[in-house]
């Protein structure tokens, strides 16, 4: 019979998972984020906004499933409080914010909470759903710094004000950025409602009923920030008049990112399987 966990491999595991829990940006451990991302410049914060969290989530695997797999009713439980800790965080932090890059900084606190139910399911599915909700991120999280950067050079703000009649400026862009936060907010059909679909489906699998209705009600709470933007584009009058000037390289980055989150609203099956044969083996 397996040994009981001794109090200091559980002290050592969970100390850990706070190690991991800065790399990736969770709650507490978030406070470099939104300064970080208001101040560095937009096309280098789209890629810093994704790359070392998807780097600490591919660690986390690594560590706590090839590694310690076989004790997950010792790191499980500190992973649900963690993600319930980050979801409810970053939420109601982004609530408040006149800064889009600040509002997305903690929105990307919020996405990690959601991606953290799937590390709490401790399971092959849960894993799987990580790396899917990691793709979807990528390419919805990317695409919406991309059209902040837009907007930012042509009004010379980056405060959800900017947005203010983007729509009939710039029908392309704004129906690009709506798309995005979409996906951010878990709206059907796009990449992220399966997303985070997923994950609870993987956490309702363990029993964690209690973890799922907690991610439910944070995601319409999100649904409110990300729609005071689309209310800017769609509803509200604009300050000026001219289309908002996108260059060729901005305009493909775009395409691909919404190529991207539509392909998987419609069809997630393929890299549904690819993600589990990955996580497979490590269970």
């Amino acid at each position: 019979a397996r040994a009981p966990a001794s109090p200091l491999l559980t002290l050592g595991l969970i100390a850990a998972l706070a190690g991991f829990a800065f790399k990736i940006a969770a709650f507490p451990f978030h406070m470099w984020v939104p300064d970080a991302y208001e101040a560095g410049p937009t096309s280098f914060v789209a890629w810093l906004s994704v790359a070392p969290k998807a780097a600490g989530f591919i660690a986390l695997f690594r560590v706590y499933f090839e590694g310690v797999g076989d004790r997950a009713s010792v790191w499980a439980p500190a992973a649900a409080a963690l993600a319930t800790v980050t979801m409810l965080a970053g939420n109601l932090m982004a609530l408040p914010q006149t800064n889009t890059k600040r509002m997305l900084a903690y929105s990307g606190i919020a996405q990690i909470g959601y991606m953290l139910v799937g590390l709490a399911a401790a399971s092959a599915s849960g894993t799987a759903m990580i790396l899917f909700y990691l793709v979807a991120y990528v390419f919805a999280n990317m695409g919406a710094f991309l059209v902040v950067e837009a907007v930012a050079r042509a009004e010379g703000s980056e405060a959800t004000s900017a947005f203010r009649g983007l729509a009939q400026r710039s029908p392309l862009l704004a129906l690009a950025m709506l798309l995005f936060l979409l996906s951010l907010g878990g709206i059907p059909f796009v990449a992220g409602f399966w997303a985070k679909l997923y994950v609870f489906w993987a956490a309702a699998e363990r029993g964690l009923y209690w973890l799922v209705l907690v991610g439910a009600v944070l995601t319409v709470v999100a649904l409110f920030y990300y729609l005071l933007v689309a209310r800017s584009m769609y509803i509200e009058a604009p300050v000026r008049t001219g289309r908002v000037p996108v260059t060729p390289a901005l305009a493909l980055s775009l395409l691909l990112c919404v190529l991207g989150v539509v392909a998987l609203g419609v069809y997630p099956k393929a890299v549904v399987m690819a993600a589990l044969r990955v996580a497979n083996p490590l269970f």
